[in-house]
């Protein structure tokens, strides 16, 4: 029996994905370099190295390169969650390694970095909602097998929590930002823990979750 004919169009195809995505990552490294105001769409192409043709194939606007960035930067963000989730043993330490693998992304991971920074330097705009409603999504149900667990409080809503958590999580990347360049986030994100966790696990169960908090992070010394 004979393979299937191969689409004539499947090499341009591929040409046009690889072609998106290296415009996605020169993108990302502009927004990084220049932020979302200073990365003009002449700069963002420079970085990419493609003809005017090719780029405005794909992208007619900076804010269009803004909202690929994003879907990239959502993409690695679920895969992130996906992965701590799926080694994990406990809602407990899925959420601790969520933190971690996020953090570490930001230091290394340039979409990543491009993609928070983005959301918080358009603030209002339409395109800095999206990310932020997508990380309460993620987290509020870890938080509630948290509490199902017992290590985390029942006497707060698992919403509430999870905006907490990405309140100051947000908080604690910014200021690592500003005084590292993020080099010392997963540092400022175990102390971040060590001081809101005391307040929002179960006292018979705190030992427990300190004890957890110890192993996942130094799990992350060890490693690096």
């Amino acid at each position: 029996m004979s393979a299937l004919p191969r689409s004539a169009n499947a090499p341009q195809q591929q040409r046009s994905v690889a072609t998106r995505s290296r415009l996605v990552q020169a993108a990302a490294t502009t927004f990084v370099e220049h932020g979302f105001a200073g990365s003009t769409l002449a700069r963002i192409r420079a970085n990419s190295g493609v003809t005017n043709g090719a780029f405005y194939h794909h992208f007619a606007t900076r804010e269009a390169v803004a909202e690929a960035v994003l879907a990239e930067y959502a993409v690695r963000a679920t895969q992130t969650v996906t992965d701590a989730t799926g080694t994990a043993t406990s809602g407990m330490e899925a959420l601790l390694r969520v933190s971690v693998a996020f953090a570490e992304l930001l230091r290394t991971d340039v979409v990543v970095l491009a993609g928070v920074l983005v959301t918080t330097e358009i603030g209002s705009s339409f395109l800095a909602h999206g990310p932020y409603l997508d990380w309460l999504a993620r987290l509020k149900p870890l938080i509630e097998i948290c509490q199902r667990e017992g290590n985390l409080r029942r006497d707060f809503k698992a919403a509430d929590l999870s905006s907490l958590l990405v309140s100051t999580f947000t908080g604690t990347q910014l200021l690592s930002g500003a005084v590292s360049k993020r080099q010392d986030i997963v540092d400022r994100i175990a102390l971040h823990w060590r001081i809101i966790l005391p307040s929002l696990a179960p006292p018979e169960n705190a030992e427990r979750v300190e004890a957890l908090l110890d192993t996942v992070f130094s799990e992350y010394v060890v490693n690096n």
